[in-house]
Order: structure tokens, then sequence, then C-alpha cells
């Protein structure tokens, strides 16, 4: 529920645009704003358009439809609808007020001559100011280079680590340690209660034991399957409820990996995991792309990172991993920090349950 900060409509001219039906009209350079007045019982019928909207209840009661699926939604409710999603209202037993927020600007709703502000440009859509972003793991490596990417772009990124680092940036730290079960629900709830709310979640943390099959111990296994399979699905699953519940959308990006498609050397419970984390990926994209939630994954390459130490210092291994990628070296942190951006941005929209794969050409080779 929404507290709403109303302009003066007052001022603003009002069009009959059907019977029963008025509308009043802000718009700039990337929105138009619609306020809408209907009588009890009128019936807008499906349709979609190629516009992002969020609707507003300001008065009144209305029975949607998204999809196949209706729902009543009181005053003070918001609903989004991203682009090309089949929706329609009905008005029930009293008088209703809407905003409808559209972006781009809804040029058919323009009156006759009246010429839009210049449209955003493409770049745009991969700006996040306004959006609250939380990365596990940021302490350092890649979820640090990728945190400080989302910052880049004006998103404001609260940042998990096991343990609180030796930084000035305190208030943005959340200390969880994912090898507790309770410890994601916490993350989440933490992060909300400090900012508000979650826009993005980018599920980084990660731990790898290495160790020879017919060797590898239960302990090795169930710390690994922990962090990285488990709290990822409880962390997807808590920050995807808030998503749902706010109606506005969001982001979740998952980091798989090369093993995501590989069996590796010596981690099966690390392959295991991260395969796990690939088809978590698109189990949860099939059900939460209706909501408007994009839930993908990035599968880095060989990372310059504290868990490819032992790769990169054993000479054997380290010639033969940079003799099989295209670029012909480690990737780094910040390889990481476009597909982050993209992926957490208006400029991935459409895109659902897919592993974006970011290894110097390695599978392709």
């Amino acid at each position: 529920m929404i507290e709403l900060q109303n302009p003066d409509w007052a001022k603003i001219p009002v069009e009959h645009i059907a019977e029963g039906t008025e509308r009043q009209m802000i718009w700039g350079e990337r929105l138009t704003l619609c306020r809408l007045r209907f009588a009890p019982h009128i019936v807008t019928p499906v349709h979609t358009h190629h516009h992002e909207q969020m609707t507003i209840v300001e008065r009144g009661r209305v029975l949607f439809t998204v999809g196949k699926e209706q729902r009543v939604v009181s005053a003070g409710e918001v609903l989004h609808f991203p682009p090309h999603t089949p929706h329609g209202a009905t008005m029930l037993d009293e008088e209703v007020v809407l905003i409808d927020i559209f972006s781009p600007v809804r040029e058919d709703f323009l009156p006759e001559g009246t010429q839009p502000k210049p449209a955003a440009q493409p770049l745009d859509q991969f700006r996040l100011e306004g959006k609250i972003a939380l990365v596990t793991g940021a302490s350092r490596g890649l979820g640090a280079a990728m945190a400080e990417g989302l910052s880049s772009a004006g998103a404001v990124v609260a940042l998990h680590a096991s343990a609180k680092p030796a930084t000035p940036a305190v208030a943005q730290w959340i200390t969880a340690d994912l090898v507790d079960p309770r410890s994601s629900e916490y993350l989440i709830a933490e992060t909300i209660a400090r900012f508000g709310r979650i826009d993005i979640l980018i599920n980084n943390a990660g731990i790898i034991r290495r160790q020879p099959a017919a060797e590898h111990s239960d302990d090795f296994w169930d710390s690994v399957i922990e962090v990285n399979l488990s709290s990822v699905f409880r962390l997807c699953r808590a920050a995807g409820k808030h998503m749902i519940e706010r109606g506005e959308g969001g982001k979740i990006v998952n980091i798989a990996s090369l093993l995501s498609f590989q069996g590796g050397i010596t981690v099966p419970g690390y392959a295991a995991a991260k395969g796990g984390v690939m088809q978590l990926t698109k189990a949860l994209a099939n059900e939460w792309a209706p909501r408007g939630i994009n839930v993908n994954a990035i599968a880095p390459g060989y990372m310059h990172t504290d868990n490819t130490k032992a790769l990169r210092e054993d000479p054997v291994r380290s010639r033969q991993i940079l003799e099989r990628i295209p670029a012909g070296r480690w990737g780094m942190p910040q390889d990481l920090a476009g597909a982050a951006i993209f992926l957490s941005s208006r400029a991935s929209d459409y895109m659902h349950g897919h592993v974006l794969v970011v290894d110097g050409g390695w599978m392709g080779r």
C-alpha cells in the first residue's frame, strides 16, 4: 500500500474520452502520466502496448485481468505491467480513479499537433537510478566488481559479506554466514529494513572445496551445496516473494559457472551446485516471468579470483587452461561488471532463464 502525493490536478485540462470516462494527462521526455476517472461498471477491454505501465489505484476498487489471471485491487495498491502484457479492467461498484504511468511517452495519447520531447536514448535503458540492489559475496573478487558496476550505473547497493570488512561504507554492509540456513531470509529481511525494498538481487557468494571424488568428504560436499545452491534458492525465494508482493517486478541474477555445463576435476560438490544453479534459474524464470521478474544467470569463465588461486599457481593446469581460452588470458572481476549491469537493467527486460557465458571464448573452443 502507498500514500499518494498528487500534483494539483485542478489545473490540468480534463478530456471526456468516452461515456463515463475522463482523462487528465502530463507528459515529458520519458513518461506519460494519466489520471483517469471512471464511472462504476465501466469496462476497458483487454489490450496490449509496447509501453511499460504502472497503475496506481487512487480511489475505488477494480477487477484487473492480466493475461489469464484476475485480481481485485483497492485504493493505494500498485500494479506493474511489463511491455506487451495483455491487460484490462472492470470498475466495480463505485467511482474509480486511476493513475497510469507509461514509459516511453504515449504519443498516441498526445493532443493533435503536439510533439513529444526527444525520446530517451538507448543507453538510458542501462541506467539504474532509483534501484536498490543486494550483491552477496561483495567483499572482494567478482562480487566487489559487480557491486561497483551497479553503483556506477546509479543503483544503491547493499553489500553482503560473511564478516564485516574493514571499510568506511559500514552502513551498506550486511554480514551473514550463508552456511547457516537461517541467514538467507535474514539477509533479505535486513536489506528491506535498511533500504526499503529490493529491486535487484545478485547471488554471487560461493565457496569451492577441491578433493578427489573418492576422498571427497561429506563436510566438503555439504558446505558447498549449502552455500552455492541451497542459499541461492532461499535468497531467490525470499527476494522473489518480496518482488511479487510489491507488484513492480525485479531482477535476479545468479552466478553460475562453466561447471554448470562441464564436470570439472576434483570439485564434484561445486560442479553439482553450479549445475543446480543453472536449472534453478530456468525454473524460477518459468514461474516469475509473468510477474515481471527477470531471473537470469552469468556463467563466468576462468577468472582471476581467490577460488582459482590453486589453478593459477599450478604451472601445468594454468598452461592448459590458457591454451584453450581464445582470449589468451584469465578473466578479471571487472569483466563481469557489464554483464551484471545489463541483466539488472531494463535493457534485459525480455530475457528470462538465460545463462550468459562470460568466458573469453572457452565454451566455443
